[in-house]
């Protein structure tokens, strides 16, 4: 399984792919600090799964720049994990094709079954996110 970390901080990366090796054998990860040059090492091969992650500094996704990565990579599938998880963010990635979303805080164990569910071609979101989401007063529960 071919896996793209994109996630600025170098330690948190280096984490995620760590935890990533720690549960699959078969794991080919390689990371970026942005999803701009994501198209840099892109040109390596196809990935199965892009992590994208989200902290509290820059917590916002660019849906523009998102959207073009995924044009670029039709046969990839993407995970977003976000250190303020937001119901509202959750629904508009997924609406645009994101196929993953958990809290940046999230287990290993959530993280694999996350990795595992998307990979299998099944979307996941976080138990967490989805109740906060079907409990959300402002907009309707569905996605």
């Amino acid at each position: 399984m071919n896996v793209a970390i994109v996630e600025k901080n170098p330690v948190f990366r280096t984490s995620v792919r760590a935890m990533l090796n720690h549960k699959f054998h078969s794991l080919t990860p390689l990371e970026t600090e942005s999803l701009e040059s994501l198209g840099e090492i892109a040109q390596l091969g196809i990935f199965d799964i892009i992590i994208i992650g989200l902290s509290e500094k820059d917590s916002e996704i660019d849906e523009t720049v998102l959207k073009m990565v995924m044009e670029k990579n039709p046969f990839s599938s993407f995970i977003v994990y976000s250190s303020d998880p937001d119901h509202k963010q959750a629904r508009s990635l997924i609406r645009i094709g994101v196929k993953g979303y958990l809290p940046r805080h999230a287990c290993l164990a959530e993280l694999a079954t996350c990795v595992r569910s998307v990979f299998s071609g099944n979307p996941y979101l976080s138990p967490k996110i989805f109740v906060n989401l079907c409990y959300s007063k402002t907009e309707p529960a569905f996605i």
